[in-house]
């Protein structure tokens, strides 16, 4: 059945709109994206006609992305790989940023770079223009290309064109005689290298960047737990900034996102939207997520009812199942509301706790209810 799903599941996706997978650990997200990257890429992109390139990221360094996207040797013209993976059993995290420095300096035929579209990255991720790539050269090559490539490159992205020498740089990379060490980016008067920063402010910015630098038209985008790392607050930002930087780029994409996070599962709005949760449902449904609180995303697409901790949960259950059946005068009632109320949990007016609490405390003091 799995693979008759997949294939349905790959066929109905909604062109040019974000396609949220959500579901328990298991239930085959991941095996999902594995078949169908790879048939949207075999028989030279076939899949519905509709797309000119793949790209894919990653919020997890371990991702089952299948070899054909991430081996070096691919077209990186159709397939782009955002991901940590550099070979089998190898992870780096620097491979993405070496990926968009080569779309950076490589010559762009294609399309320039909107302006807004540089200003909005540099502003949502909090850096100035000034970045330094910090190259690494291979062995023995040091002599021959410190002539005319540095091991620390200035560039300034809003004036940044290519030209004859950022061509060389980039084939020197190709060609493995240079290597990028890091990149350093500025805020304020310092610099900071990518090691200086937090991984979800890497992770961010490979979005981002990956955004302005790597995707072309008609682009099928897969994002495997793009949550990884991030603050809830960007959380609720990420999938939204990542598709404002495409739109100031003038790019239609066609987006898959998996996540297990509920802020980003309602970050879009629901006409942008659609959701399958597996392993249930079998098709795409237009979403409702968008505006609803957590606790109402966790048991509508993640079909968790609560977001307490089931300590709370159960402690408060049991207390409820002897008042509900009058059996007031049971010690265990009166040890769980003691083991519940040393808790400390300490729930604002208008949350069903507190009420809750206020019961139970009453009936602590008084053995009936209030």
């Amino acid at each position: 059945m799995e693979p008759e799903r997949f294939d349905h599941l790959l066929n109905d996706i909604k062109i040019n709109k974000v396609n949220i997978i959500t579901g328990n650990n298991g239930t085959g997200k991941s095996r999902f994206f594995a078949a169908a990257t790879e048939k949207a890429i075999e028989n030279n992109f076939s899949l519905r006609g509709k797309f000119k390139q793949v790209l894919c990221l990653s919020g997890t360094h371990n991702d089952k992305f299948p070899r054909k996207i991430w081996q070096p040797n691919n077209d990186k013209s159709k397939v782009c790989y955002l991901g940590y993976k550099v070979a089998n059993n190898m992870i780096s995290d620097i491979a993405p940023f070496r990926v968009i420095t080569d779309a950076l300096l490589g010559k762009n035929i294609i399309m320039q770079r909107s302006p807004d579209a540089i200003d909005f990255c540099l502003d949502r991720l909090n850096i100035d223009a000034e970045v330094k790539l910090h190259f690494r050269y291979g062995k023995n090559r040091k002599a021959s290309l410190s002539e005319f490539v540095a091991n620390e490159v200035p560039l300034n992205l809003r004036a940044f064109r290519d030209d004859l020498d950022s061509l060389a740089i980039v084939s020197a990379l190709r060609e493995k005689d240079l290597s990028l060490q890091t990149i350093s980016v500025k805020r304020g008067n310092k610099y900071y290298t990518l090691s200086d920063l937090s991984s979800g402010e890497r992770a961010y910015m490979v979005a981002l960047l990956g955004a302005l630098y790597c995707a072309k038209r008609d682009v099928l985008i897969f994002f495997d737990e793009p949550e990884n790392s991030l603050h809830p607050a960007w959380q609720k930002t990420i999938l939204k900034d990542f598709r404002r930087t495409l739109e100031f780029n003038s790019i239609n994409a066609t987006i898959l996102v998996a996540t297990h996070s509920p802020l980003i599962a309602g970050s879009i709005s629901n006409q942008d939207a659609f959701t399958c949760n597996f392993p249930a449902e079998q098709k795409w449904q237009q979403s409702d997520l968008y505006g609803k609180t957590t606790d109402s995303t966790l048991k509508d697409q993640f079909n968790l009812y609560s977001s307490r901790s089931t300590v709370v949960i159960k402690l408060t259950q049991k207390c409820l199942s002897y008042v509900t059946k009058g059996n007031l005068a049971s010690p265990e009632l009166y040890e769980t509301i003691d083991t519940l109320l040393s808790l400390g949990l300490n729930p604002e007016p208008g949350d069903p706790m507190y009420e809750i609490l206020y019961t139970l405390e009453y009936l602590k003091e008084h053995h009936e209810l209030p």
